[in-house]
């Protein structure tokens, strides 16, 4: 009997993988396996991306302080002085005759006359 027993339980067990078979082999997730792969693929590069938008984001930031802190010591080096422009010969002219009133140049102008050179032979 114990012998009868194992044999029909082999064939149950027999039965049972032919069918768990037929289902693995019929089944739609046999036939979208490329496709998972594909996807899970995507997913997992779209992680690395994500932490290497993040790692470049943190290097701005870390740049953008750097341009700050060279930018205050620039302004902090220079000298405060004030440059003034170089005078041409054209602006002193012109600058000293809008301090002169134009009477005093009318009176000057007629109170002084050149001398005559003598000249020699």
């Amino acid at each position: 009997m114990k012998c009868m027993y194992k044999i029909s339980n082999f064939d149950l067990i027999k039965n049972q993988l032919k069918e768990l078979e037929s289902e693995v082999s019929s089944s739609e997730l046999s036939k979208n396996i490329p496709q998972l792969i594909d996807k899970a693929n995507l997913l997992r590069e779209n992680e690395v991306l994500k932490k290497i938008n993040e790692k470049k984001s943190y290097l701005l930031d870390a740049y953008l302080s750097y341009v700050d802190i060279l930018e205050q010591l620039l302004d902090v080096s220079k000298p405060i002085t004030k440059k003034r422009p170089k005078k041409t010969r054209n602006s002193i002219i012109n600058k000293n005759t809008r301090k002169r009133s134009p009477t005093k140049n009318i009176v000057r102008s007629t109170a002084r006359k050149p001398k005559k050179k003598a000249r020699r032979r």
